[in-house]
């Protein structure tokens, strides 16, 4: 009898490995180049500085790409920024905040 519950309780480990194994802990993501890639096509202008860093959006894992620059005959002293949440799973936009 001693040895039921320690089956049982392999049986449940198995069970849970599986489990994790199944779920996608090895999740794809897609690159940081091909996320500003991505991000690039929404913007108008032709960026000075671009940043991309991994960080969440209501939860939803997603790459941040940061643009800055000036549009053509842009005044002096006046500058564009554009922030394009990618979704790092699967490259959907999440988010386009411009300023």
């Amino acid at each position: 009898m001693a040895g039921v519950p320690l089956r049982a309780g392999i049986f449940v480990a198995a069970v849970l490995a599986l489990a994790v194994a199944c779920t996608g802990t090895s999740e794809v993501e897609i690159s940081r180049d091909r996320a500003i890639e991505i991000a690039r096509q929404q913007i108008a202008f032709r960026p000075d500085t671009t940043d991309a860093e991994r960080t969440a959006s209501n939860g939803r894992p997603v790459w941040r790409v940061t643009f800055r620059g000036t549009l053509p005959g842009q005044p002096p002293g006046l500058f564009e920024t554009a922030v394009v949440d990618v979704d790092r799973s699967n490259g959907d936009i999440v988010s386009i905040a411009r300023t």
